[in-house]
């Protein structure tokens, strides 16, 4: 494998989950309503709360790792998995960060101009921790290369855009990578995420984000744009990946 010496075959895969040949057992077969009901019937059938999701490093090669099935509850074996794996994780995105830079995003931080960005990861967990976060679990999404000239504004930000002339400007989102920081509660038998949560990310950016001025060429740096959507793979829990040599 070209990369095996930036990152290492081995840690492209996700553990094994421990309880794998319930993971192919359905919800949706039941007559199943409300979260309470589909959270009873995982404690009875121990059925896994987690999915593994394939995360590109680039077009031919993907790395692994589980995340939370949205409404589910996490067993203690799931918890257990993330645990586990997450030094893996964090090793593959101290890396990333390492080559290209992680930009820290919290409540108070502007999401306009230029943004100072972190080498080391250490430095992004610090960010969370000073953010009032304990970050149990890592949500991670890859969103590939976007433009989009109809959307943009030059005031505003990705929550709430203004209207102000907006076909003047064209939105430019290099691939990158999205990290989110989450904590988890524990309740009845197991455990959830801790909604709602603070704003708090961190951004491996592969280029610069910036919207420009048709008309005039002027470019201004936004990290609030939101024009790209994930690049979301999951895997089958029956499926093999194939790995490039």
């Amino acid at each position: 494998m070209l990369l095996d010496g930036f990152i290492p075959n081995e840690m492209m895969l996700a553990q094994q989950h421990p309880l794998t040949e319930n993971l192919t057992r359905s919800l949706f077969d039941t007559e199943v309503v409300s979260t309470k009901e589909v959270r009873e019937i995982q404690l009875r059938d121990r059925i896994p709360g987690l999915i593994k999701r394939l995360i590109p490093l680039n077009p031919l090669i993907s790395w692994e790792y589980w995340w939370c099935v949205p409404g589910k509850i996490l067993l203690p074996e799931d918890v257990e998995v993330l645990k586990s794996d997450r030094p893996r994780l964090e090793a593959i995105l101290a890396k990333l960060v390492w080559l290209l830079g992680g930009h820290c995003f919290g409540e108070n931080t502007r999401w306009d101009g230029d943004s100072s960005p972190v080498y080391d990861w250490q430095q992004v967990l610090a960010f969370v921790e000073a953010c009032g976060m304990k970050a149990d679990l890592l949500d991670i999404d890859f969103l590939p290369t976007a433009i989009d000239p109809h959307s943009l504004y030059p005031q505003g930000n990705g929550h709430g855009k203004s209207t102000e002339n907006p076909q003047e400007y064209v939105a430019i989102e290099p691939a990158h990578w999205h990290i989110e920081f989450f904590q988890i509660q524990p309740i009845e038998g197991g455990f959830e995420l801790a909604l709602p949560k603070k704003l708090c990310s961190c951004q491996i950016w592969t280029g610069r984000p910036f919207i420009k001025n048709l008309q005039t060429g002027e470019t201004l740096t936004r990290y609030d744009l939101w024009v790209s959507s994930p690049h979301d793979f999951i895997m089958p829990p029956w499926f093999e990946p194939l790995t490039s040599s």
